[in-house]
């Protein structure tokens, strides 16, 4: 006696669903890794440009100068007249892979105590694949990342 209505999977439609879900994640996880390291590369230019803003802000509300001194993975805000260093931030401890381009980045960018700036272009490297950059014109104004 045959029993009709029976529901469910074979084996082998069970192993090709499996096979073609194999394949199809064989293809997805490069890109997936790829949009990682964009979303880190992004993560690592807006902690860089908001930190760049707290510098400008504090040269305004403190009333001195304010200097962003860049190395190749770190970064210090340091108050000018007293050398004294406000905030330090080195990227290679969240972001290993982040690097600044010291060949087009400014070693240093000053804020002065109107919001003045000396202008410059911060570069931001990741693995030397991919960059993301942004300008602070003279003004202080601190361009959008791109």
């Amino acid at each position: 006696m045959q029993i009709k209505n029976a529901r469910g999977l074979t084996l082998v439609e069970l192993l090709i669903a499996i096979m073609i879900m194999g394949i199809m994640a064989a293809i997805a996880v490069p890109r997936f890794s790829v949009l990682i390291k964009n979303h880190k590369l992004m993560n690592a230019a807006r902690v860089v440009w908001l930190d760049l803003h707290r510098a400008k802000m504090m040269a305004i509300k403190e009333g001195r100068t304010m200097r962003v001194d860049f190395t190749a993975t770190a970064y210090n805000i340091v108050r000018v007249d007293t050398d004294a260093v406000v905030l330090s931030r080195n990227l290679s401890v969240d972001y290993p892979s982040i690097t600044f381009n010291t060949t087009a980045t400014t070693p240093s960018i000053s804020f002065g105590n109107t919001g003045t700036a000396d202008g410059g272009t911060v570069v931001i490297q990741q693995s030397h694949t991919s960059s993301k950059h942004f300008t602070i014109a003279l003004t202080g104004r601190i361009g959008h990342i791109s």
